[in-house]
């Protein structure tokens, strides 16, 4: 056995040997110019706690970065706020707060990822009149980062806490944060693999990645131990997506059913489900199982149970045959669908009511069982969760609305985290569909959960209550209630790297009429206040949203113009480009076109907020440069459809108007970038 000696010594000389492959001329020509590499050789050698940072050089182009590499991988999230403080937009545009996709191809990023793994490096690139002021920067980054007073890379959140900011990332449409907490989720244990790996599951269905969800490692022994049904559901439906969808839009059941012989299908769950108990994708995804392995009565029995629940859309085209048939025919002429017709008259339809669970009969009733933390409640929530609706409505009544508000300024903190974690999604998502006006409910949601801390995955949520205030036409008295609530503390969260959440909040009052217009200018102000005294700070599209907010409120701000960078590797024409653009608040896809056609009018945006996938949408999909999905209060399905069709995909950071700009114009002049160096490239080989 080696000693601890030894064993160091051994690490050490593993990482010169990366080192000196980083900076071999061979791959990188910032080798040949050792005074340049000296002072970051040096800190990636002997510093223990400051990320490894190292230069590259591309000869032939003259282009030039930064890698800035975490060295244990619970700490990229440290190493990003650390080039936001020292780096930010000011001297670097991108890269800084966005790990580098790594390229196995490249023999530089492919040791990177080996040694440091593939999430660990971000990778920044400065103008040419910046470059000095970035390599400045980073070598005082290092130095203060390696001889500061030692502390915890990160607070340590209770578990419940964590699973609970999860569930609001994801209704509030910030999947970037959803990611990071559940890395801390995971590095912090607790949790049982099964369970992380339904929070992976549940992730990757709400951004629309059905293809990377049947690829997760470990699956298979996931849906071995019966996991809940809202986990099989996403994962039927992200069967439907990738294998089913394509042969049934063709009107081949024939090729569906050959397409669930794929390795990656999990057979056993196709085997053992009831459809008419789940979504209409992954129930049309069963009753493709049943005609496949020739169940022809038990398939008769499921489209029958699915058309008396009057979800005859979730059977797919061409199961005709199967239906029971209209009275007066024959039994000849109902072939399979006489077992179904007559198994249903003695009460063993698949969708018959014996053993039904527990079902509320209010929200009150509903979220009052969830914060004692009735298991039945909860299952109805997860129910509601993975059909994607609920048959529980909310009454446009001034009584509800004050007994809900009761109901949760009353519960305890306990109570409360429960309500937050299992019912939050489902019921804004039943406010958002039905537009019910509840102001004193949300008022209360948003004073008890969020008044009191500022972090990303709340501010999400904190938008969507916004949004579904607003839409009430509040009185003077809510209004001027909410936005206090909304505007506390701002001092502690808004700043450049937090400026399109501010921006997104400022966006949305003045897209909706005020019963206090000084009201809602003070807010504004607030808001945007922290902002403007860092104006230098901004990209191009908060900027540009940030003035074109404060004139449009008459806000006495007086905001920089933009600066395009003039040196040659940095200065982008956005060429045409087409986008799609989903989500399902038509307000916000609106904002964007207008903010888009006004400033990239060379740039087409399509818009979409269809909730399951159809032929106009395939195409669009298809044929756009790349889509954008808005995933807050979105479908599975129709994330599923767009993911499994678009050339690209970007999700925005919000749900917010200026967080979809934002998100849309990086990606305009990444795509633009690319195509000018492929265009270069083309003409050097001539």
């Amino acid at each position: 056995m080696k000693s601890a000696e030894e064993t160091q010594t051994s690490q050490d000389g593993a990482l010169e040997t990366f080192v000196d492959l980083f900076l071999d001329p061979q791959h990188n020509a910032a080798g040949k110019h050792p005074e340049w590499c000296a002072v970051f050789r040096d800190s990636a050698l002997q510093a223990h706690r400051a990320p490894v940072v190292l230069p590259r050089l591309w000869e032939a182009t003259a282009e030039s970065a930064y890698y800035v590499i975490a060295r244990r991988p619970n700490e990229a999230a440290v190493v990003r706020d650390l080039l936001v403080a020292f780096v930010g937009p000011s001297f670097a545009k991108v890269g800084y707060d966005v790990p580098v996709d790594l390229d196995d191809g490249d023999v530089i990023e492919a040791a990177i990822a080996d040694r440091y793994g593939p999430s660990s490096t971000f990778k920044l690139r400065a103008p040419r009149d910046k470059r000095k002021a970035l390599h400045g920067a980073l070598t005082r980054m290092l130095a203060l980062v390696e001889h500061s007073p030692q502390r915890a890379w990160s607070a340590p959140k209770p578990l419940g806490r964590l699973l609970t900011d999860f569930e609001s990332a994801l209704v509030g449409g910030a999947p970037q944060v959803a990611a990071e907490i559940l890395d801390q989720i995971g590095r912090q244990g607790g949790l049982s693999v099964a369970n992380l790996k339904h929070l992976q599951i549940k992730r990757l269905a709400v951004l629309g990645q059905a293809q990377e969800l049947l690829n997760l490692a470990g699956l298979r022994e996931i849906l071995l131990q019966d996991p809940p049904r809202a986990v099989k559901d996403m994962v039927l439906s992200a069967i439907y997506a990738t294998c089913l969808e394509p042969s049934l839009a063709e009107g081949s059941l024939e090729k569906a059913c050959v397409a669930l012989a794929q390795p990656r299908v999990p057979i056993a769950l196709l085997a053992e489900e009831d459809p008419v108990h789940f979504s209409d994708a992954a129930a049309a995804a069963l009753l493709v199982g049943l005609l496949a392995r020739g169940q022809e009565a038990e398939l008769a029995r499921a489209i029958a149970a699915l058309d008396a629940e009057q979800r005859s859309s979730a059977v797919p085209t061409g199961m005709d045959l199967y239906r029971v048939p209209a009275s007066g025919a024959s039994s000849e002429e109902a072939g399979p669908a006489a077992d179904a017709s007559a198994a249903g008259a003695t009460g063993t339809a698949v969708g018959s009511s014996v053993g039904l669970a527990w079902v509320p009969a209010s929200w009150e009733e509903l979220l009052a069982a969830v914060a004692d933390g009735d298991k039945a409640a909860l299952q109805v929530c997860r129910d509601m969760e993975a059909e994607g609706g609920t048959e529980l409505p909310l009454a446009a009544d001034a009584g509800v609305d004050a007994a809900l508000a009761d109901l949760l300024s009353g519960l305890s903190d306990v109570g409360y985290e429960s309500v937050w974690r299992y019912a939050l999604s489902p019921f804004m998502q039943e406010v958002s569909r039905s537009g019910v006006s509840l102001p004193l409910t949300l008022a209360q949601i948003t004073a008890s959960s969020i008044g009191q801390r500022r972090d990303p995955a709340n501010l999400a949520v904190l938008d969507l209550l916004l949004e579904l205030f607003l839409r009430t036409s509040p009185s003077a008295d809510d209004y001027d209630e909410f936005l206090e609530h909304l505007t506390m503390r701002v001092q502690e969260w808004v700043a450049s790297e937090t400026a399109s959440q501010a921006l997104d909040f400022v966006d949305r009052l003045a897209a909706f009429a005020t019963p206090d217009p000084q009201v809602r200018a003070q807010a504004a102000l607030e808001l945007l206040a922290p902002l403007n005294r860092h104006a230098q700070r901004l990209d191009e599209a908060c900027l540009a949203s940030a003035r074109s907010l404060s004139d449009e409120l008459e806000l006495e701000l007086v905001w920089p113009a933009w600066q395009e960078e003039s040196s040659s590797d940095s200065a982008v024409t956005v060429l045409p480009a087409h986008v799609l653009v989903y989500g399902m608040d038509a307000g916000v896809l609106d904002r964007v076109q207008q903010w888009m056609a006004d400033r990239y009018p060379q740039v087409k945006l399509s818009l979409s907020g269809d909730k399951v996938g159809s032929s106009r949408l395939r195409e669009v999909a298809r044929h756009a440069d790349f889509s954008v999905l808005i995933t807050q209060c979105a479908t599975h399905a129709a994330t599923n459809f767009i993911s499994q069709h678009a050339q690209a995909v970007v999700y925005p950071k919000g749900a917010g108007s200026v967080s979809v700009v934002r998100a849309i114009v990086d990606a305009l002049h990444h795509r633009s970038a690319q195509l000018a160096a492929a265009e270069d490239g083309r003409k050097r080989g001539r």
